[in-house]
Order: C-alpha cells, then structure tokens, then sequence
C-alpha cells in the first residue's frame, strides 16, 4: 500500500515535495505491519481498533519520516532555534495522529454501512 501511494503521489503531484515518497511508503508500511502483527490481516482489516491503532501508527511513522527530511535537509523550513523546531515536531506529530485516526474512523463507518455484494453476485461474471 505504502509503495503504491507514494509512486502514486510522486507521478500526479506536479513538483512532489521530497519528503513525499518516503514518507509515505513508511507510513504504508508501517500500517501495513500494525494489522499483520499478531494476527491474520484478512481478519484485522476488518477490526476497527485494529485499523485505527494502524491509523494511528502509520500517521507517526510518516510524521517522523517528512521531519526528519524536513530538519536535516531544510532546517530553515521548520525554524532554526530549538523551541522553534520543538513546536513544529510537537504539533505535527499530534495532528498527523490524530487526524489519521480521524480519518480511518470515518472512513471505516462510511464503509461498514455499505452492504457487501453477495456471492452469487460477484461469480456470475465468470
């Protein structure tokens, strides 16, 4: 998921942000992992606390990914004194985190309202 997200945004962003593809290859990776872990993913994916807790993790891994470019190859971006660089690692971690786990909420109700095709349905296309 992480490696196709992140081609995906480096070929249909007009001038990717270099952070862009690491980041989000880790942060896909890292959800990808937080559902394997533990147990089967067919069965996790479909566990809500399993998706936002991957949700979760996966928003922090690519928050850590983008800050670190962002600090060491762009230091000025973020600010160059310590409390400056302290804010911005501080607000984007807990809003990274927490807007992913937003997201997969609503995304997960949005889905488990929708019903799932039947199985006659889905082979009488062969």
């Amino acid at each position: 998921m992480g490696v196709v997200c992140g081609l995906v945004f480096a070929l249909v962003v007009p001038a990717p942000a270099p952070y862009l593809l690491p980041s989000t290859i880790f942060s896909g990776l890292v959800f990808d992992l937080a559902l394997i872990i533990g147990s089967k993913y067919e069965k996790s994916s479909k566990s809500q606390t399993r998706l936002l807790t991957g949700a979760g993790l996966s928003g922090l891994g690519e928050s850590i990914v983008a800050l670190t470019i962002l600090t060491v190859f762009a230091p000025s971006f973020l600010g160059k004194s310590f409390d400056a660089l302290t804010i911005a690692w501080s607000a984007d971690l807990a809003l990274n985190v927490i807007l992913s786990v937003i997201g997969a909420f609503l995304a997960f109700r949005y889905l488990s309202r929708k019903p799932l095709p039947k199985q006659n349905e889905l082979g009488s296309l062969a």
